[in-house]
């Protein structure tokens, strides 16, 4: 049934229907533009109420430290509040874009989500977008998504995460194929596998272990 045939003030109601949802649909743009435009601004933020109370933490502190215990709520009640505004600037915003809030605002954000499993998941997507546009770090979607598979238990794809054996040399977590990581470590520009164990062993030193930048790299990951 064509327009025409509609009842007039049919038509009327439905146009200014029509009229009504595109002046809603122009102020949510509106919003969400004014939203992300100081997007850059607010996870630097959000970083720095993190940082200032995490520099405060007393990780050797005895159970029963009751200043531990409140400067402890205290930042569990920031990473809260910071988790649930970058979820949403996330949903209205994407990424943070180095071409629009800076390269500060994607490290900020990268920071931010690292400490939370579900945050890490709502953003996954996201940075990979930016990434594929030219506008992120691929090094931090690698860690991203490595971080995310090691939570669920799940092999690597990047083998970004370590662990570390006999209380002396570091090693990748497990690897879905080691072959196929080191491809895609070198289309994100990661430097290859055993590099990296060199550099970890290098950068972390045990009393009482051998040389551990002379030793070979593992080979027992697929």
């Amino acid at each position: 049934m064509g327009l025409s045939t509609v009842p007039r003030m049919a038509r009327i109601c439905l146009l200014g229907a029509g009229l009504a949802g595109g002046v809603a649909q122009a102020q949510m743009q509106t919003q969400d533009a004014a939203a992300c435009a100081g997007y850059g601004e607010d996870v630097q933020a959000m970083l720095e109420a993190d940082q200032a109370l995490r520099g405060r933490q007393d990780y050797l502190a005895a159970p029963e430290d009751g200043g531990q215990t409140r400067r402890g709520a205290q930042l569990a009640l920031v990473e809260r509040s910071n988790a649930i505004r970058l979820e949403t600037l996330l949903a209205r915003c994407g990424w943070p874009l180095r071409s629009v809030h800076g390269a500060g605002a994607g490290k900020a954000a990268w920071q931010l989500v690292r400490h939370d499993l579900a945050l890490q998941q709502a953003a996954a997507p996201h940075l990979e977008r930016a990434v594929a546009a030219g506008e992120a770090d691929g090094p931090a979607l690698a860690q991203l998504l490595d971080r995310i598979a090691v939570a669920r238990g799940e092999p690597q794809r990047y083998g970004t995460q370590m662990r570390q054996l006999d209380a002396c040399r570091w090693t990748p977590q497990p690897l879905d194929d080691r072959a196929r990581v080191e491809e895609r470590r070198r289309q994100l520009g990661l430097p290859g596998l055993e590099e990296q164990e060199k550099q970890a062993n290098l950068m972390v030193i045990h009393e009482g272990c051998e040389n551990q930048a002379a030793m070979p790299p593992l080979r027992f990951n697929k």
